[in-house]
């Protein structure tokens, strides 16, 4: 996912502004691909986008397996499914991990407003 707006981007904002009423529109499921060559899915929250980008923000523990899964391999794919819309968006992209030894400042920046994991 690139750094200008991706075409499903407005649609999502979409999908969140008519669900906005269900707790659990801001959750959706993120699968990995492990060190053994396995599938890991779990639910992570929105936490909303990188500034000026499609990017994807969530927040997690550093200690989570899904670290350690996205460090061997830095694809992944989400699946969000609205149940009032009946709308499902499945996204894949490359995964940007966020510590605090990351050499950019502007990733350093956002890490210290959420301590963020970026798809």
């Amino acid at each position: 996912m690139g750094t200008g707006t991706a075409p499903w981007k407005q649609l999502l904002l979409n999908a969140l502004e008519s669900n906005s009423n269900l707790k659990h529109a801001s959750f959706f499921q993120l699968a990995t691909i492990g060190s053994n060559g396995g599938p890991s899915n779990r639910t992570v929250v929105f936490r909303g986008f990188q500034e000026n980008s499609d990017k994807i923000l969530i927040h997690t523990d550093c200690r989570t397996r899904k670290i350690d899964d996205l460090k061997h391999c830095p694809v992944a794919e989400i699946c969000w499914y609205f149940t009032d819309s009946w709308e499902q968006f499945r996204i894949n992209g490359r995964i940007d991990i966020i510590g605090a030894s990351n050499p950019d400042p502007v990733k350093l920046q956002q890490r210290e407003k959420l301590g963020l994991l970026v798809l």
